[in-house]
């Protein structure tokens, strides 16, 4: 594809951001390449195009701080798995290396690391291959957000001991930066991440459940073994099910609504040890299975197939 490919949940949250200040954020979408369904809810495109919406949007509604602003209001529960396994971690240090173990299933892309030395927490995050890791607005976004989450998950506001990001800042927004953080930061730095002093490593948080944190960890293990070169699989299949009502599931119809081209989409599923022809059938069969157990009737099975009927449906799917 034309870039790394990035998952994101939150165009609509911008999108309301940017109504408020009476801005449609639908022709910002477009102008970044990306597809109208992104304003519906998730997205997956090249990091590239991701990273040109939230530009576009930060200028147009003068919102320079807009990945900080954006991490403020990501509702409880969001990220899952991974979220639960954090409340129910025995210390803010289990949490954070739960958070490290399993981001692939936040998003693969993101490489988090934890190391402590001498009883201080360091949280790293990065990109492979990209030197300013998820870009501006993103990394102050994800950093932002882990940030939130911890406060929420000890039930009290997390104090930095300092924070450093890849990109750059320049003064004043530089200086906003670390007060809306609430401590010294650090900008052009390696990789993105934050300290934290043990006496908060070490802290219980209210939530903890030693046997709920073991059970999820086991769980959450089974998942990240399907996480890699078998996501783009499962990216193409929440696509394809998107738009199966639609009967518009050809190829190209596909690509384009990933925000990429059939060719290249192709030669990632190929790195996958699979096509795009075998995950729509895989995605059909597993879709009218399910209708079929509702009792749907078999020419409302096919309509929400996006066949044009039931013999249609049954030559495409071997029957």
């Amino acid at each position: 594809m034309s870039g790394a490919l990035f998952s994101f949940r939150m165009v609509p949250v911008i999108s309301s951001m940017l109504a408020m200040r009476r801005i449609d954020l639908a022709p910002l979408v477009r102008e970044a390449g990306l597809p109208d369904e992104a304003l519906a809810g998730d997205i997956i495109a090249p990091l590239e195009r991701v990273q040109a919406l939230l530009d576009l949007a930060a200028r147009r509604a003068d919102l320079p701080l807009l990945g900080i602003e954006l991490a403020e209001r990501v509702p409880t529960g969001a990220f899952g798995l991974t979220e639960f396994l954090m409340r129910s971690a025995p210390s803010a240090e289990a949490a954070l290396q739960a958070l490290c173990e399993f981001s692939p299933l936040i998003n693969p892309l993101l490489d988090f690391r934890y190391t402590n030395k001498l009883g201080t927490g360091f949280l790293h995050f990065a990109v492979p291959g990209q030197r300013d890791a998820l870009g501006t607005h993103l990394n102050e976004y994800t950093l932002a957000l882990a940030v939130r989450q911890f406060s929420g998950v000890l039930g009290v506001a997390l104090q930095l001991d300092r924070a450093w990001f890849a990109h750059t800042r320049r003064d004043p927004l530089a200086a906003d930066v670390a007060k809306r953080l609430g401590c010294r930061v650090e900008f052009g730095a390696p990789d993105c991440g934050f300290a934290l002093a043990h006496a908060w490593l070490a802290r219980r948080p209210p939530t903890a459940e030693p046997a709920l944190f073991d059970f999820l960890t086991t769980q959450a293990r089974a998942q990240l073994a399907n996480v890699g070169s078998r996501d783009i699989i499962s990216q193409v299949a929440r696509v394809i099910e998107a738009r199966l009502a639609s009967g518009a599931v050809g190829g190209a119809d596909i690509a384009r609504a990933m925000a990429t081209t059939f060719r290249s989409l192709q030669r990632h599923l190929a790195a996958a040890g699979t096509t795009y022809r075998d995950v729509l059938q895989h995605v059909r069969l597993r879709r009218r299975a399910e209708l079929a157990r509702s009792n749907f009737e078999p020419a409302e099975i096919a309509r929400r197939l996006g066949f044009s009927g039931v013999s249609a449906m049954r030559r495409s799917l071997g029957d």
